[in-house]
């Protein structure tokens, strides 16, 4: 609804400043019902483009939670939170805004049929009122007049009205009163609703002059009946009183040359930028460019060891299950991202009553931290369930138990389409009484996990962020983070020479100070093209360090790196990361 009010907004500019002072009625009343249109249809089309590049973070992470093994109920903690889900507040209101606008919409809608039924009569479709003070109105195909009106402005109300009625302007009042309904909240449907009345009166009026009567005893007749109005929004009212002066001032206004009818071609800007603006992002599958992302990725090579000046580092990648059928590749980050029913803390609740920590891991004094990665399908289920970093086998299959059995998501979607989304739970399974302790695991042992070793003194506690509010930037910008990497990196000559393609995933933390920090492979190629997807991301200068709530905290960022040889000249080439998803 917020690109619908958007575009009602873009139309209603042109209209105001271009066409509204010219006296084509007919074309603006064009105009307008076809803003209506317009808007309700453009935010359903999408123009795929090629998606600019973009860095993005690796899944959606919760607060951490603490399965405490102690007996001792009183000592269970979570780090749970009150979350305050402002788009269901929102929502709510909003609803609640359609009920109310409906309601009031049908309540008019049936007092004028229940008007018509009781006062028709069988010799024509003028119904005179005794109990309403009204000049005249028209609606539903009826003329409806004071009794007391003299002949002679009784006369005059209904050839206006008939005007009305040969226009069939009813229905589109009743048309813009149910955009009203939906766009309730929206200031500039309201502008759109003047300006449509305000366009009936001006038609009306103008064949009313053209069939003999003077200025001057029409403009006398409508002044008369100023104060005598209609209590209907549905219905075209003979003496509006807020647009009498408009009426007024069109009556006596040089009439538009037929060249001002193109002037309505000026919405063509406005209809293609907010068309590139609404439009969903798609990234172009090229077999020259980047793997196919439903296929899977070759089997992974043994671990690469990287040596720099001043750390070592081992990548070890999580090994990939080909799967029989090509499923589409989740999202990292999309729109509206995947929402549990209650919110995140009614996760973590399910999570901590669920999950019961194992008798063998207690017994052996076992914790620590296992992630579990999972994808929330389009339909808002839990598929593709794996253990990100693991601690204990009976630890790992307890987390994943319970994930497995989480109930339905709200389904993330992109562009107004529900898409599988990667989602990210760390649970942290602890023994000490010191709710705040983790007990580090012996990760070189565990054989799924995707491991860097980390230099001596660094604190295992301290996990990086996934999503914060200010997410890290890099001097310049996406661009020339792109350019650097595209300017740095080497094609190796082993892989050149074995014709050896493809897109290495490189994940790394970007710490409080703004230093590369846990350099890792999420997804690999082949050691050399792995090999130098690390170092040239360990040599990235300086970042400015992402923040929440006011404070520098580290944050997990990815950027996945696509090898490709020219096949036009087999010439060797790097290209352009990937950063697409």
């Amino acid at each position: 609804m917020t690109k619908v009010a958007l575009s009602l907004a873009a139309f209603y500019i042109v209209y105001l400043l271009f066409l509204r002072r010219d006296t084509m009625y007919e074309r603006n009343r064009f105009f307008i019902l076809l803003s209506f249109l317009v808007s309700l249809i453009l935010p359903f089309i999408i123009i795929e483009t090629r998606q600019p590049v973009d860095i993005q973070f690796f899944g959606k992470d919760l607060s951490g939670m603490i399965i405490n093994g102690i007996n001792d109920p009183a000592s269970i903690a979570t780090d749970e939170h009150t979350f305050i889900n402002w788009n269901k507040i929102i929502l709510t209101v909003y609803i609640a805004g359609i009920i109310v606008f409906s309601i009031k919409l049908m309540a008019e809608i049936l007092s004028l049929l229940v008007l018509i039924a009781r006062q028709k009569n069988s010799r024509n479709n003028i119904i005179r009122l005794q109990s309403r003070n009204t000049s005249g109105f028209s609606a539903f195909g009826y003329i409806f007049v004071h009794s007391e009106s003299s002949v002679h402005e009784v006369d005059e109300i209904i050839r206006h009205e008939q005007k009305h009625l040969d226009r069939y302007h009813f229905l589109d009042i009743i048309f813009l009163e149910v955009i009203k309904v939906i766009q309730w909240f929206n200031p500039f449907i309201y502008l759109f609703d003047r300006s449509l009345r305000e366009v009936h009166e001006f038609q009306a009026d103008e064949e009313c002059l053209n069939s003999g009567i003077t200025i001057q005893k029409y403009q006398g007749l409508i002044l008369n009946q100023v104060f005598k109005t209609s209590i209907f929004n549905v219905s075209n009212s003979f003496s509006n009183p807020t647009i009498i002066k408009k009426r007024m001032i069109m009556m006596t206004r040089k009439r538009s040359k037929t060249l001002v009818n193109l002037k309505i071609l000026l919405v063509l800007p406005v209809l293609f930028l907010l068309l590139i603006s609404f439009s969903t992002c798609a990234t172009k599958k090229k077999s020259e460019v980047t793997m196919t992302e439903a296929a899977p990725p070759p089997p992974p090579p043994p671990p690469v060891s990287v040596n720099d000046e001043d750390k070592k580092m081992e990548v070890i990648r999580v090994p990939h299950e080909p799967s029989g059928t090509q499923e589409p590749e989740p999202f990292v980050v999309v729109e509206e991202m995947p929402m549990y029913e209650g919110g995140e803390a009614s996760l973590l609740k399910y999570l901590e009553d669920n999950i019961i920590y194992p008798e063998t891991a207690r017994n052996a004094g076992i914790s620590g931290r296992v992630i579990i990665r999972f994808c929330v399908t389009e339909t808002g289920g839990v598929d593709r369930i794996s253990v990100l970093k693991g601690v204990d086998p009976a630890l790992d299959a307890e987390a994943m138990r319970v994930v497995s059995r989480l109930p339905q998501f709200r389904p993330g979607r992109q562009g107004g389409v529900a898409v599988p989304v990667w989602y990210m739970v760390p649970v942290t399974f602890s023994l000490n009484e010191d709710k705040n302790t983790i007990t580090p695991e012996d990760e070189d042992q565990k054989p799924f996990a995707v491991i860097v070793e980390t230099p001596p003194g660094r604190d295992p506690g301290n996990e990086p962020f996934v999503i914060v509010e200010e997410m890290p930037v890099f001097p310049g910008g996406d661009s020339l983070l792109l350019k650097y990497i595209v300017d740095n990196t080497h094609y190796p000559e082993v892989a050149k020479s074995e014709k050896i393609m493809g897109r290495v995933i490189v994940r790394f933390c970007v710490t409080e100070t703004g230093d590369v920090d846990r350099v890792s492979v999420i997804k690999g190629v082949h050691p050399a093209l792995d090999k130098e997807a690390v170092r040239i991301i360990s040599s990235l200068p300086q970042f400015e360090p992402g923040k929440q709530g006011g404070v520098a905290v580290p944050v997990w960022y990815m950027a996945p790196v696509t090898f490709t040889l020219s096949s036009s000249n087999q010439s060797n080439e790097l290209a352009e990361p990937d950063l697409s998803r």
